[in-house]
């Protein structure tokens, strides 16, 4: 059922995009209106609402004579989107740097206690999803709706990419999470050069991994 508050149409892009992103249904896959409409139990209204606009944002495609098809993530199209996140995060953690509160702070350390639980259980999905929040916590301390807003639009097809890295060697999980820990630290610091280098290294480290 949805949350309260939460139309149909709005539940169904979230059912369908959670299990996308959490690479359920990888690249290719063919996503039946009717099947749609069983799994989730809602009519296809609200499902081909959904799924217009989950191609809006690129995650699927519309296949003439066929239906909607899971968008594959191209490795120009991945290149492409770390560059776009190398040039917001750098210049949020730059602005940042030893200008926030005990808030701010409060809701990183938060956010790292849990991903070291997920590290601990080896919980991929998990920790793919406080990677992002902890991501998007770093561009929401901007308060410009445009950057985040630009991070938002980035960030699912980058965890469908990232999220392969730690398939590959679980052992990342806590060097990302050592990262992220430095990350935070530099950020209560006062040299907005290191917090720029730290979180340059930590996200071209993913980009040559997908190399």
């Amino acid at each position: 059922m949805p949350e309260t508050g939460t139309t149909l149409r709005d539940e169904a892009f979230r059912q369908i995009k959670e299990r996308i992103v959490q690479g359920e249904w990888g690249g290719g896959t063919f996503l039946s209106e009717r099947r749609l409409s069983e799994t989730l139990q809602m009519s296809k209204t609200p499902i081909r609402s959904a799924l217009d606009r989950l191609e809006m944002m690129g995650l699927v495609k519309l296949m003439p004579n066929q239906g909607f098809v899971v968008q594959e993530i191209s490795l120009r199209k991945i290149m492409d989107i770390y560059e776009l996140r190398l040039s917001l995060e750098t210049f949020a953690v730059g602005r940042l740097t030893g200008n926030m509160d005990r808030t701010f702070f409060g809701r990183l350390d938060e956010n790292l206690d849990k991903q070291a639980e997920a590290a601990e259980r080896e919980d991929i999905v998990g920790y793919v999803e406080l990677d992002r929040q902890f991501h998007e916590a770093i561009i929401a301390g901007l308060a410009n709706e445009e950057y985040a807003d630009a991070m938002s639009r980035i960030q699912d097809k980058f965890l469908m990419a990232v999220r392969t890295t730690f398939y590959k060697n679980k052992s990342r999980l806590w060097g990302s999470l050592e990262e992220h820990r430095e990350i935070r630290d530099a950020l209560a610091g006062n040299d907005p050069s290191l917090s720029e280098r730290l979180i340059r290294e930590h996200i071209e480290f993913v980009k040559q991994i997908m190399l």
